[in-house]
């Protein structure tokens, strides 16, 4: 709800500049909406069915987040820095990295791998949220707000900084992944009806897997050495399929243990 207020707050100031502007703040208005609605029927009922209505309301909601903060960022305060780190990219590694690690390993198994890797992703943010809401109820909403906040700040980030990513900034004959199998054409496919140009850096893939590896380390230590070696895939797995920039990988690195802790921070607080 802070988000869609504030966001709504930064619409209504830049609306001229800003495309579909009443449409984003009229779905802001039915987010809040059934974000009270179930909060306020939670607690009247404490029915289990609309606790899980509850919980899983505001994740499901990432998908269209994440893609809206392109018509945020297009322009509106800071022009589009693509350039900026695909330079940083080629000054601090001496070669362009999304583009060599896909033409030095373009066997068709490797690009498999990643792209299983990147499709991980979704599978271990529903197995965090569900074994939760499953297994430890008295913690499943502080863990999930969490995680929820720090996508949002992720997401507030992608405003002021934009950026598109490898996939988007570089010429089409550049960015051409090697053919897979099965994950290769099914993350394609959703690559192209869901992605955007946009939220490039720091890489928030990167990042939230970071911080659902150290709540499985924390609370579940079995299925955290499961998940390490996959987590491992999706982190590379950003840079070979051209989601990202080295650098945006290795800023995830630097800032996730902060936004996470600001997330848990502002839980206190608000408790």
């Amino acid at each position: 709800m802070i988000y869609a207020i504030l966001t709504g707050l930064y619409i209504l100031c830049f609306c001229g500049k800003i495309e579909n502007f009443v449409w984003l703040l009229t779905n802001r208005l039915i987010i809040i909406g059934f974000v009270t609605l179930f909060a306020f029927w939670h607690n009247k009922t404490n029915n289990s069915f609309v606790f899980f209505l509850r919980f899983i309301f505001p994740p499901t909601l990432t998908s269209y987040w994440y893609p809206e903060t392109y018509y945020l960022n297009d322009d509106v305060l800071v022009k589009n820095l693509d350039k900026f780190f695909a330079d940083l990219d080629l000054q601090l590694f001496g070669f362009e990295p999304s583009l060599e690690f896909s033409a030095h390993y373009s066997q068709a198994w490797v690009s498999e791998s990643m792209y299983f890797g990147y499709f991980s992703y979704f599978l271990i943010f529903a197995y965090v949220g569900i074994g939760f809401f499953l297994y430890k109820k008295n913690e499943a909403l502080p863990v999930m707000f969490s995680i929820i906040t720090s996508f949002f700040i992720f997401y507030l980030i992608f405003i002021f900084v934009p950026a598109a990513g490898p996939q988007f900034y570089y010429p089409a004959s550049d960015v051409q992944v090697p053919d897979g199998y099965l994950f290769c054409n099914l993350m394609r496919s959703i690559q192209e009806s869901g992605e955007k140009p946009t939220g490039a850096f720091p890489s928030s893939h990167v990042g939230m897997t970071l911080i659902f590896l150290y709540i499985l380390f924390k609370h579940a230590r079995k299925i955290f050495w499961i998940t390490l070696p996959v987590a491992c895939l999706l982190i590379m797995s950003t840079v070979y399929i051209k989601a990202h920039y080295l650098v945006d990988v290795l800023a995830a690195f630097l800032c996730t243990p902060f936004i996470y802790m600001a997330s848990n921070k502002l839980y206190s607080k608000l408790l």
